[in-house]
């Protein structure tokens, strides 16, 4: 037996994606399939504290962000700072 307010995930996600229209709440990232959202890991969240039960969309990149996040090493600056060169010979200004 399920816990009190414990959602079948699966479940949801198969009725959920009949309609083909939900997206991912943080990221706007389109539900694929239910097949597909299913195994890739999307959940089904309900909203406490509202009037009426909402529920949201939440993608696996925005499930597990630090799990998906890609970590660009540091590097640094080749950029040298400009030196002030004198002016080239030439004519005298008037």
């Amino acid at each position: 037996m399920e816990e009190e307010g414990a959602m079948d995930v699966p479940a949801a996600l198969k009725a959920i994606c009949r309609y083909g229209k939900g997206r991912c709440w943080h990221c706007d990232r389109k539900l694929p399939r239910a097949e597909r959202a299913i195994r890739d890991g999307w959940d089904v969240q309900r909203v406490e504290g509202q009037a009426v039960a909402n529920i949201i969309l939440v993608c696996p990149a925005c499930l597990h962000p630090r799990e998906t996040a890609v970590e660009l090493p540091v590097m640094e600056s080749r950029h040298r700072p400009k030196r002030h060169r004198a002016p080239l010979p030439g004519p005298e200004p008037a």
